[in-house]
């Protein structure tokens, strides 16, 4: 397992929708690890009236001697909420008494394409390069055993694709895939869930005359799934404009770009000794909340 995280960097500003869920409010906003114990069920009731406190000097015989062997109930147990967020490959136990967890996985995004380069006294500019797609997305609830282990890998975002040269003016190539997240039962070595990654943008088309260079293709998303169903989304596929798919949006936010597709390179400008064209951008890494 690779505990090595890349952070992409985002390439535009976006809007995000987010889900409200009362069960989970406090966890959205943390970034780290979080274990809250709720507040023990509390013994203590309503006090009696002062008129129901008096009683007969009749009723004070019956009750005496009784009581002595009554008990006390003890408090209600505490129970443990938390909530875990991996951004590389780990471990994640189950704590005791808990028997099951919802989880939100992103898969990595498709890295972008490399723009075209353009050849000398063309006029014409290279084709930019082509979005990575972002990382497909799943949300369910899994069965666990308290203290058992699960095996948490975080998808890696695909490496981007390079711009082509400008002498000779030649294509930029295709961003590579992300990998795929997965959340393992140790124990059976059974896949619970995954989110594929996304693929790559394809590199941008070579100016070699006075037409400029094709735009590459954009990257598709990549899909999730879940052993016991739940909410499945596909990733979102890079755009025209060379931007990489932004990730499907989940109760928490994702760290910089996490799950989303790489944007494109831009293809090499009109020039009279020819240029090349620039780098696409790496795709975002996977991501996994855990929270029971």
């Amino acid at each position: 397992m690779n505990l090595n995280h890349r952070t992409a960097t985002t390439h535009r500003p976006r809007a995000r929708s987010r889900v409200l869920l009362a069960s989970v409010a406090a966890a959205a906003a943390l970034t780290g690890q979080l274990v809250a114990l709720a507040p023990a069920a509390s013994a203590d009731g309503p006090k009696p009236s002062a008129q129901k406190q008096k009683a007969s000097d009749k009723d004070k015989g019956k009750d005496k001697g009784k009581g002595k062997d009554k008990k006390t109930p003890a408090p209600g147990a505490a129970v443990a909420h938390g909530l875990l967020q991996f951004t590389s490959d780990n471990t994640f136990t189950a704590p005791a008494g808990v028997t099951q967890v919802y989880v939100q996985a992103w898969g990595g995004g498709g890295g972008g394409g490399g723009g075209g380069g353009s050849a000398p006294r063309t006029g014409a500019d290279g084709g930019i390069g082509g979005g990575g797609g972002g990382g497909g997305f799943t949300w369910c609830l899994v069965k666990v055993t308290p203290l058992a282990e699960y095996g948490v890998d975080v998808g890696e975002g695909g490496d981007n694709g390079s711009g082509g040269p400008g002498v000779p003016a030649g294509p930029g190539t295709a961003g590579a895939a992300g990998t795929v997240t997965t959340v393992t039962r140790s124990s059976s070595n059974t896949v619970l869930l995954s989110a594929t990654g996304g693929t790559g943008g394809g590199g941008g088309g070579a100016a070699v005359s006075s037409t400029p260079g094709v735009a590459g293709t954009p990257g598709l998303g990549g899909n999730g799934t879940c052993s016991t169903g739940g909410v499945n989304r596909p990733g979102n596929p890079g755009n025209p404009d060379s931007s990489g798919g932004e990730p499907v949006d989940g109760i928490v936010g994702t760290p910089a770009n996490s799950g989303g597709g790489g944007a494109g390179g831009i293809g090499g400008p009109a020039a009279p000794g020819g240029s090349p064209g620039t780098d696409g951008e790496d795709g975002g890494d996977g991501y996994v909340v855990v929270y029971w």
